[in-house]
């Protein structure tokens, strides 16, 4: 009896935790977003805003490095809207385990190469429901001069944890994922441009 009331406590503990993490990381993202929403904004002509390292030249190479906006001491890129979910997260300029306790990140790629891998914690209020994502859904990223670039969502599909060179398939211009609660696989969107 003992140890069954031990495991319910630790049960109920590790949700109120979990429950916890994911309020703070909303919390964290709306600050954040609302940063970076008011430094793209300030954007004007061919100059860059304070804040923003990179170019902007009217056209878009390939090459051409993403542009950042620094908030708060760390680098970001832009943001991902997906409207079907009424989700708008910034998007931070690398990967850090960390770092996505605030935000999704970029894994690799770029918006400008066609090949963007974001990643981000399964946390409700980030990326845990792209599980329910359809094919033609709508994502959205935003660059951090306001280059728009939409994304149908091609397929969802759950990859191995360790499955690296399938999450890096060149196949698709944009990928998002998250693991499955537990951490066993990765839920993977896979988008191609639409216009």
């Amino acid at each position: 009896m003992l140890s069954g009331a031990l495991l319910m406590c630790s049960a109920v503990g590790l949700t109120a935790y979990n429950i916890h993490e994911d309020f703070n990381a909303s919390s964290a993202a709306s600050s954040v977003l609302k940063e970076l929403d008011d430094a793209m904004k300030s954007s004007t002509g061919n100059e860059l805003p304070a804040g923003i390292s990179g170019e902007m030249d009217g056209t878009i190479s390939p090459d051409t490095p993403m542009p950042t906006i620094t908030i708060k001491g760390k680098e970001y890129i832009g943001t991902i809207k997906i409207p079907t979910l009424s989700l708008e997260l910034p998007v931070a300029k690398d990967w850090d385990y960390t770092q996505m306790k605030t935000s999704p990140c970029r894994y690799s790629g770029s918006a400008y190469s066609n090949d963007l891998v974001i990643c981000a914690h399964n946390f409700s209020t980030h990326f845990r429901n792209i599980r329910n994502l359809h094919p033609d859904d709508t994502v959205i990223f935003t660059d951090a001069v306001g280059n728009e670039f939409y994304y149908g969502v091609d397929k969802v599909e759950t990859l191995a944890p360790t499955a690296v060179s399938e999450m890096l398939s060149p196949e698709y211009d944009l990928s998002l994922f998250t693991c499955t609660y537990g951490g066993s696989a990765r839920v993977t969107v896979r988008c191609r441009i639409s216009g």
